[in-house]
């Protein structure tokens, strides 16, 4: 049998000071809220302005709640708000009044207010400034949480660039006569698609199919590629070939864009005589349009099988 019982843990639970700016010229209403505050546990520590410039220094402070009268002699809840929102509007601000009509009360929410409370009817102040912190702790972890998405989707995106750029440059390297290519129809796409004011996602999605319209080109020769003479009928089939087998290497490739239709379509024209699905005029994506005059172009202006 234990002769020595435990003894009993007696420390108190540490509490949390709470940081609490009040914009109040009555240094006895303030003292009452602070005692509203301590009967629901917090451990206030506290500073008391009654000025603009007072308010806006003490700002500079971090406090974590802001309790501010609505009338003021040279200055007011209200004002204190709309300066509050400008340089610090993730802190909670709660207005007091001993008199606010509801018109009033709703505009300051309007603009920014937490919550505001009667001077009669302090006892709502606890659990007001309680919900305003839970608040300005969620608003804090959503931030950070989009932040932090933010920074995994810029790192998912230059791990797609560099993956696009890595396919792109399998086909140049097996034809330095087309080493490029791609690169530089992308640029005159993207160039075009800006030109013609269209949204920035639609040109990303441009530019990415752009720098592997080619990659079907892997699959056919090297000497059919880099063939200095005419190429015969045989061999322009097998380049023909090459937008549907670029179809098939991207078909499964899950892009924020239609990259594998617009590399299946680039080469077909608005008259129907394109390859590989003879589509005609709004058949055709628009994209691939787009894609289609760069290719063109850039292979009239260097010696390039597009």
């Amino acid at each position: 049998m234990n002769r020595f019982p435990k003894k009993k843990n007696r420390r108190k639970r540490m509490k949390k000071e709470l940081h609490l700016l009040i914009l109040e010229d009555n240094p006895a209403d303030a003292e009452l809220a602070v005692r509203e505050l301590k009967k629901e546990g917090f451990v206030v520590k506290w500073s008391l302005v009654d000025t603009e410039e007072a308010f806006r220094e003490a700002l500079n402070q971090r406090p974590e709640v802001i309790l501010a009268d609505y009338n003021l002699p040279s200055f007011d809840g209200l004002s204190a708000l709309k300066i509050k929102q400008v340089i610090s509007p993730t802190i909670p601000l709660i207005i007091i009044s001993g008199a606010i009509g509801e018109e009033l009360a709703t505009e300051c929410i309007k603009i920014g207010a937490t919550d505001y409370v009667l001077k009669d009817k302090l006892f709502r102040l606890g659990p007001v400034v309680k919900r305003a912190l839970k608040e300005a702790e969620e608003h804090r972890e959503r931030k950070q949480a989009e932040k932090e998405l933010k920074q995994s989707y810029e790192k998912l995106q230059k791990i797609m660039e560099g993956t696009i750029n890595a396919i792109g440059n399998i086909v140049e390297t097996r034809d330095p006569y087309t080493a490029g290519h791609q690169k530089k129809v992308s640029q005159l796409a993207t160039f075009i698609a800006q030109e013609m004011k269209l949204p920035q996602d639609k040109i990303e999605g441009i530019r990415i199919s752009s720098l592997v319209h080619d990659i079907g080109k892997i699959s056919i020769p090297a000497e059919i590629l880099s063939k200095p003479t005419k190429l015969n009928e045989i061999e322009y089939s097998l380049i023909k070939d090459h937008s549907q087998i670029g179809y098939d290497i991207l078909k499964n490739i899950d892009f924020l864009w239609p990259v594998a239709q617009i590399v299946l379509q680039h080469h077909e024209r608005l008259d129907g005589s394109g390859y590989p699905q003879s589509l005609k005029g709004n058949d055709i994506l628009l994209e691939a349009k787009i894609m289609g005059v760069a290719d063109v172009v850039e292979a009239m202006s260097s010696r390039v099988l597009c």
